[in-house]
């Protein structure tokens, strides 16, 4: 039976923030629309106000330029990032999604003895508004464009 669409199967998924590709640091991305802290939906809304959460599970790295040092030492700050699901080149059938990731949380450091050091966060996307006809989500835009 052959396949009518294409799916995303997690290999060769790129992962940047800024020019840098940590997608060898990371076993999981997510992310996720939530509702935005203080806003206030009434019945004649639908959804005023969103927030995206980038969550993050890597593995931990002492050595300078590591996602894990990229965390701790850029704390406070903001950076792009870009998501391209189905790797290589983003294009018609193959969109990046991008936005600016606010280092708001700091990494745990938790060792098990002969197990590699994992590490989980969640992190703030810069809500930079909606305009939809401009493919901008609440912050994240999804571009096609080769």
């Amino acid at each position: 039976m052959a396949i009518a669409k294409p799916r995303i199967v997690a290999r060769d998924i790129v992962f940047k923030i800024g020019s840098t590709s940590y997608a060898p640091e990371v076993n999981s991305v997510e992310l996720t629309l939530g509702d935005a802290p203080g806003g206030v939906q009434t019945f004649g809304e639908v959804r005023v106000h969103g927030e995206w959460a980038l969550a993050l599970n890597g593995f931990v790295s002492p050595v300078s330029g590591s996602l894990y040092r990229l965390l701790w030492d850029n704390f406070g700050t903001e950076a792009t990032f870009t998501i391209t699901p189905g790797g290589g080149t983003e294009g018609t059938d193959n969109p990046s999604y991008t936005g600016t990731v606010i280092f708001n949380e700091l990494p745990p450091l938790s060792i098990t003895a002969n197990e590699e050091v994992a590490f989980s966060v969640t992190l703030r996307v810069k809500n930079t508004g909606l305009d939809t006809s401009a493919k901008l989500y609440y912050g994240v835009t999804i571009d096609t464009t080769a």
